[in-house]
C-alpha cells in the first residue's frame, strides 16, 4: 500500500483505512492502494487499483460500513476504484 499524506497521528482513521484495504485485498489480492488525507473532512481518500471495470465490485465490499461511519461519526473515508496501476 502506498500512503500519501495520511496523518499517521490519527490512529483511529488509520485503523479504518487498514481494515478497508484488507477487506478489498481479500477479494482482489493484487490490489494496490494510494491513500491521502481527505481535503475538507476528517478522513481519507483511498484510490484502489484493481483489474475490474465494475466499481461496485469494490464498493459493495466496504459499504454500508463507510456510509455509517460518515453519518454516525462525521468521518469521511472515500474509496475510488481506478484501473490497474501503470507499471
Amino acid at each position: 500500500m502506498r500512503v500519501g499524506a495520511v496523518d499517521t497521528q490519527d490512529e483511529y482513521i488509520r485503523g479504518f483505512v487498514d481494515r478497508t484495504c484488507a477487506r478489498i485485498r481479500a477479494k482482489f489480492p493484487d490490489a494496490t492502494f494510494e491513500v491521502c488525507t481527505h481535503p475538507t473532512q476528517r478522513g481519507a481518500i483511498i484510490d484502489v487499483h484493481v483489474p475490474t471495470d465494475d466499481d461496485f465490485e469494490v464498493l459493495d465490499l466496504v459499504n454500508p460500513e463507510l456510509d455509517d461511519l460518515l453519518i454516525e461519526e462525521g468521518i469521511a473515508i472515500y474509496v475510488r476504484t481506478v484501473g490497474p496501476q501503470a507499471r
